[in-house]
């Protein structure tokens, strides 16, 4: 496969878990947390998922589509995500 159509796969992968992220840290920003604000120790790991919009958004620029660097970023940042994202899609809250 081609590098530049890598980097495209991966940052709409990157797109689509953040489709996730931004409203979960909203609503965590917003809600402070939990009662005891247990839920803010999430927000410095959405944050940062939340940041990989910025690459993701670069694989689509013709300057940097064939950047190997940018593949390496996106590819870690994807699995990093979806790792998280399978980790609090599994948890169940507790009342």
């Amino acid at each position: 496969m081609k590098l530049n159509l890598l980097n495209k796969i991966f940052s709409v992968l990157i797109f689509l878990v953040n489709l996730y992220f931004v409203p979960f840290t909203i609503i965590q920003i917003v809600n402070t947390g939990d009662p005891m604000g247990f839920g803010l120790l999430a927000i410095p790991l959405t944050l940062i998922i939340n940041l990989l919009l910025i690459p993701a958004h670069f694989a689509f620029k013709s300057k940097y589509e064939n950047k190997l660097l940018l593949l390496i970023i996106n590819s870690l940042g994807f699995t990093i995500s979806f790792i998280l994202f399978l980790l609090l899609i599994s948890t169940p809250k507790i009342d």
